[in-house]
């Protein structure tokens, strides 16, 4: 269990950083007025997985960190992964909910 974390841990990282970036450079682009259909495409639609895989890096690190290998710790990963739902669902929500005021 503590390989799969670890591995969860380094592909989440990998995501949250390349959608980081996408994210800031799309920002960038909206700020300088270039190519603005596209910016801002990519910009609504990476706002979710970016806060998504800094959820699934932040949660792995801390389980790894915060428990012993031996032990089973199901309770808390089930409160973990009800978290990253919750927010999920929440995100997709306002998403949707929330008009563009644009």
């Amino acid at each position: 269990m503590e390989q799969t974390l670890t591995n969860i841990k380094k592909v989440a990282l990998v995501f949250f950083i390349i959608t980081g970036l996408l994210h800031l450079g799309s920002s960038l682009l909206i700020a300088n007025e270039l190519y603005l259909k596209q910016a801002f495409i990519l910009n609504k639609t990476m706002d979710i997985p970016l806060i998504l895989t800094g959820m699934l890096y932040g949660f792995a690190s801390l389980r790894l960190a915060l428990t012993d290998p031996n032990k089973n710790h199901k309770m808390l990963d089930i409160i973990l992964m009800s978290i990253i739902v919750l927010a999920l669902a929440g995100l997709i929500f306002i998403n949707l909910a929330i008009p563009n005021l644009n």
